[in-house]
């Protein structure tokens, strides 16, 4: 089903866009599973399939649609674009010798920009001259991907993150509304039994549980922060190839 799926999309609308939508589509999965909807006459049906694939598609641009209001929100937050931030002298993730060999690269190979070269010289106009620069290199390195596929793997990877973010609202209102589902369809639910004796009785209702618990502790602003920096990283570190 997977391998069917993918084969509707381009590399990078699958993994950064169509991945997080069936990351939250596992639980409910599971679920199918668990309860026997899912049968291999359902698996193997066209018509079934083609829903599924228009289901994606809109879920997929849905997700990208809230992830970049977050990530212009964070934009806002950081105060600049993570791909600007790491030019700056201001910034630590790179010392001042290796950022000037940077700078002074960038200034030789992109037309119009004067990047300072010594941290004295860095004021607030020089952000514009960042991002541009950033933009150079940004096309540069998607011109040249098989020479820079770490670059592609990061955009990617953010991405991924980025959109998942996007959807997590969504994720923990279904999980908890099939969760609260379970617990009101089940007459003889008891608290003790969960817990001593699980199998099969009250899997639904521990899967949407765990679900939320996963989306609440693992998909969070910091983690997509981080991704965005890592993929700025291995931006700016093009220049070293340059």
């Amino acid at each position: 089903m997977v391998n069917k799926i993918k084969s509707y999309f381009d590399d990078f609308t699958f993994h950064s866009r169509v991945m997080p939508v069936l990351v939250v589509s596992i639980p409910i999965i599971l679920l199918w599973i668990l309860k026997g909807i899912q049968t291999d006459t359902w698996v193997t049906n066209t018509i079934y399939t083609l829903v599924i694939i228009a289901f994606i598609s809109f879920a997929a641009m849905a997700a990208r649609e809230r992830g970049k209001k977050f990530q212009n929100r964070m934009y806002d937050k950081l105060g600049a674009m993570p791909t600007t931030i790491v030019l700056r002298y201001s910034d630590k993730t790179y010392d001042e010798i290796t950022k000037t060999r940077y700078h002074k690269k960038l200034n030789k190979s992109v037309e119009g920009v004067c990047l300072p070269i010594e941290p004295k010289d860095e004021t607030r106009e020089s952000d514009k001259y960042y991002e541009s620069a950033m933009n150079w290199l940004r096309n540069y390195a998607n011109s040249n991907r098989d020479k820079e596929p770490r670059v592609y793997q990061e955009l990617k990877k953010y991405n991924y993150w980025r959109n998942l973010y996007g959807l997590k609202f969504f994720a923990i209102i279904l999980y908890s509304l099939v969760g609260i589902r379970e617990y009101f369809i089940n007459d003889s639910f008891n608290w003790k039994e969960l817990i001593t004796k699980p199998y099969p009785q009250y899997m639904a209702f521990i899967f949407m549980i765990f679900s939320i618990l996963m989306f609440v502790i693992f998909v969070n602003k910091s983690t997509v922060e981080k991704n965005s920096f890592d993929y700025a990283k291995s931006l700016i570190e093009v220049c070293e190839r340059i």
